[in-house]
């Protein structure tokens, strides 16, 4: 015989239901503040340190330790597949983040990094899903958010006009593309990690990272090649410079940035998006640039004016009104269900 069908049978698998969401939700709020302090950290890097050098240090870092797990499943297409398209889409959303804040404050660029929320369900509707109007509204008042930032912090150091008169820092761009990118790979990661088993979690996170150091290598390659970089001869090399470069490389940044904010982030967000709810995820992504900014604040002494803080405050408000409304659908449908159990 099967188990019974009655009512407490349905109510104790809502609750392990329920009870794993919670779980996940835990997971994913767990390393909110490392992923928000890692611009931060990233920025103050690039001060000491060659961006390129340091995302090639910092990607390999955080990818030693899948290279086991890859190896074990190399065989297995399904998963290098989708490592290789998420690793592709992260690759570019955190080199355009790390170029951009050669030229853009920590904490503008957090609150930029929070347009991911709403152009999740923008890219949705591109591909085909109805977007609702609150959506459209919800992007047009975040625009009018950026707007008013770029008014506040520091000066641009390379921009350009829009309009023939709002200045647009080169940098902001680029984390607004970081932005669309990290979007895309949210909505790809939440698609993979529901039709994958978890004991392949670590094999496709190592695939991921192990592609996002190869970007990065490429990325320091080219820079080499076209950018008038001093380029290396071993007749040239000798121990003092390479304890000198030892010495001064920010190892510390790079090993908090490659296994905290970006292998175990990026492990979080893999596990989580198989049960947290809408609701859920708009509040822990929503808060992230809260984060950012406090710790650009007191870290790296940036000031904003009432206009930057007002545009700030649009950006937050509208991203977790989009995504509060867009729940509401399932949490009607969660206490209709609920009702029905208990009747």
């Amino acid at each position: 015989m099967g188990p019974p069908v009655g009512p407490s049978f349905v109510e104790d698998e809502g609750d392990a239901a329920g009870a794993e969401g919670s779980s996940s939700a835990q997971v994913a709020r767990g390393p909110e503040a490392g992923v928000a302090s890692n611009i931060c950290v990233v920025k103050e890097a690039e001060v000491i340190t060659d961006p390129a050098v340091f995302a090639v240090v910092r990607f390999a870092v955080s990818a030693i330790p899948f290279i086991p797990f890859v190896l074990k499943a190399h065989e297995d297409m399904q998963i290098l597949t989708a490592g290789v398209e998420l690793g592709f889409w992260v690759s570019l959303g955190y080199l355009a983040q790390a170029v951009g804040l050669l030229t853009s404050d920590a904490g503008r660029a957090s609150f930029i990094s929070a347009f991911t929320v709403i152009i999740v369900p923008l890219i949705d509707g591109i591909i085909g899903a109805a977007v609702p109007a609150y959506t459209w509204v919800g992007a047009f008042v975040s625009l009018i958010g950026v707007a008013m930032l770029e008014f506040t912090g520091s000066p641009p150091c390379v921009h350009f006009k829009l309009m023939n008169f709002l200045p647009f820092q080169v940098g902001d761009i680029l984390n607004l593309l970081s932005a669309v990118c990290f979007a895309i790979h949210m909505l790809r990661t939440e698609h993979i990690s529901r039709s994958i088993k978890k004991e392949n979690f670590l094999t496709l996170l190592g695939c991921e990272v192990i592609i996002v150091a190869l970007f990065s290598t490429i990325w320091f390659i080219l820079k080499c090649l076209f950018h008038h970089v001093k380029r290396w001869s071993l007749s040239s090399l000798s121990w003092s410079k390479f304890l000198c470069w030892m010495v001064s490389f920010p190892w510390v940044a790079a090993l908090y940035t490659g296994i905290f904010s970006t292998g175990l982030c990026l492990w979080a967000e893999l596990s989580a998006m198989r049960d947290v709810s809408a609701t859920e995820t708009a509040i822990i992504y929503g808060l992230e640039p809260v984060w950012g900014a406090a710790f650009a604040w007191f870290l790296l002494g940036e000031r904003w004016g009432v206009v930057g803080w007002i545009g700030a405050a649009l950006i937050i408000g509208s991203c977790l009104t989009v995504q509060i409304l867009g729940s509401l659908p399932e949490i009607c449908k969660w206490y209709k269900g609920s009702g029905q159990m208990n009747a």
